[in-house]
């Protein structure tokens, strides 16, 4: 019994020495590659420029690191898809849920890439650090693919310059909340409103609108990237684009306000040995992303970043 315990406080010592020497091989195996990154665009030195051999590379790394939550056409209905509240992404359909470009067109790549850079925060969606940026180039590629080649193209919406913050402008950010948001998000944005009960996304699953006060929200965790949604929506939800019927100054006053209201950080999910080295990051189902997906689990615990 004695000798067992101590097998296990050794492989426990042991176990981030082994996963840093894996991420290290990793590693070498790719520093072959002139990958930057600048802001959420991918520059590759190296780039294939045919689109066939992008395709072929990207379905190797979707087959490897996508399959299981998206499925194998890309519909979001792979065999880990069951065990997930937040459903994965069904690129078929078209509805990509963070964007630049407005509501109803065509993503740009680079929206893909930087979900694969930032991952979808509570979600099953980690951060893909363990893809090399000519890995994310080609797999954001075949990813668009999937997606309905009848959707129009449009030029990536424009973010304009943030306005100081001011109590008149906050004024206005409340007064706009409550008149737009409120109804899902509640008159506090605890998601709580009268119709949060109620909702469903376009394929029928529910789903609750996030309580704006915690951190880490999905996608919305700096003021540019609540700002674009508020602009675009979140297609296939409830949540609507707000391009058209507000001003960007006034889409600003929403931003300002939802922040005034930042609160706390989300409760910590501490599942498994696993979550419970890594509980200063893991929240919701990030859990189960972890399980389903230990390469990306392991690049983000070991923090490699671009």
């Amino acid at each position: 019994m004695k000798k067992s315990k101590k097998l296990f406080i050794i492989f426990l010592l042991a176990l981030p020495i082994l996963i840093f020497l894996a991420v290290v091989i990793n590693n070498r195996r790719t520093m072959g590659t002139t990958d930057n990154f600048n802001g959420d665009k991918v520059v590759n030195a190296n780039n294939i420029n045919s689109p066939d051999n992008l395709l072929v590379q990207g379905r190797t790394v979707y087959d490897k690191y996508c399959i299981a939550c998206h499925g194998v056409d890309g519909k979001g209905n792979g065999p880990e898809a069951y065990r997930l509240n937040t459903k994965p992404t069904d690129f078929a359909s078209g509805n990509i849920k963070f964007k630049s470009t407005p509501y109803g067109s065509m993503p740009e790549k680079v929206d893909i890439v930087a979900t694969l850079k930032l991952g979808v925060r509570t979600t099953a969606m980690l951060p893909q650090w363990q893809l090399t940026g000519r890995q994310m180039n080609a797999v954001a590629s075949y990813v668009m693919s999937f997606i309905p080649k009848d959707q129009k193209k449009e030029e990536a919406i424009e973010i304009s310059n943030a306005p100081t913050m001011s109590d008149t402008l906050l004024s206005t950010g409340k007064r706009l909340f409550e008149a737009n948001c409120a109804s899902c998000h509640g008159k506090d944005a605890e998601g709580d409103g009268p119709l949060s009960k109620h909702l469903t996304d376009y394929r029928q699953n529910p789903i609750s609108p996030p309580n704006l006060t915690l951190r880490p929200l999905k996608r919305a965790n700096t003021q540019k990237r609540m700002y674009m949604i508020i602009s675009t929506g979140i297609e296939g939800t409830p949540m609507p684009p707000f391009q058209y019927s507000l001003k960007p100054v006034q889409r600003w006053a929403v931003v300002d306000y939802v922040e005034s209201l930042k609160s706390q950080h989300q409760t910590l999910n501490n599942h498994g040995m696993m979550g419970r080295m890594m509980k200063h990051r893991f929240v919701g189902e990030e859990s189960k992303g972890m399980q389903i997906d230990m390469a990306a689990a392991r690049a983000w615990m070991m923090g490699r970043r671009f």
